[in-house]
Order: C-alpha cells, then structure tokens, then sequence
C-alpha cells in the first residue's frame, strides 16, 4: 500500500512542477506580447506620420511643375528677371556703414582676489 502512495505523490509533484512550468512558459509569453503590441502602436505611428510626410512631397513635387511655382522661385529666391523688367540694384551709401565701436575696457581696472579679500577683512 506504501507503495502507491509513493507513486502517487511522485506523480502529483511532477504535475505540479509541469503546471508551474507551463505558467511560466505562458507568463513569458504574455509578456513578449505585450512588447510586441507596443512596438506595433509605436510602428504604427511612425507610418501614418511618413504617409503625411510623403503626401506633402508629392504635392510639392506636383507643384514644383507648375509655371507659376517656378516663376515665383525664378523672381524671389534667384534674383531672376523676365525682359521689359526694369531690375534695381541697391547701392550703400558713399561713405558706407560704420561699425559700431567695441567697448573699451582701458578704463576698468583688474582687481585680484587677494586685494578683495585684504579689503574684505582689514578695510581701508
């Protein structure tokens, strides 16, 4: 009789021991899981901002087709001129600008640290 109890136990503790590893198993898992629905929000996101990114380069590529986008560009940023334009060149003055002058520091005298301190403790 001892016999079978002996069997029984030994075979309750090895379903113990396969139930607390099969929890593990599943506990890593859910983890592992979670980890990965995290990275998919995060993926995700990422990809509806590159959509908006490449619908905005696609429309100014469209844009940059048009004769009035490229004239626009031509005038402001080039500096071009179309012909019966009369182009106005800005000169500075004669005598031209001035530079403000640096500060002088002549006037300031460099004080040690010591010469503080001795004023500090003993005064005049």
């Amino acid at each position: 009789m001892k016999k079978i109890l002996t069997d029984r136990r030994v075979i309750v503790v090895a379903a113990i021991a396969i139930l607390v590893l099969l929890f593990m198993n599943f506990n890593q898992r859910m983890i592992l899981l979670s980890r990965l629905r995290g990275q998919e929000k995060t993926l995700t996101l990422e990809y509806a901002d590159l959509e908006g990114t490449k619908f905005a380069l696609e429309t100014q590529v469209a844009g940059a087709d048009s004769d009035e986008v490229v004239e626009k560009w031509a005038r402001e940023e080039a500096g071009m001129i179309q012909n019966g334009d009369i182009p106005i060149v800005l000169i500075p003055p004669a005598g031209g600008v001035a530079p403000t002058p640096a500060p002088s520091t002549a006037g300031e005298e460099k004080v040690e640290y010591w010469e503080i301190w001795q004023e500090l403790f003993f005064g005049d």
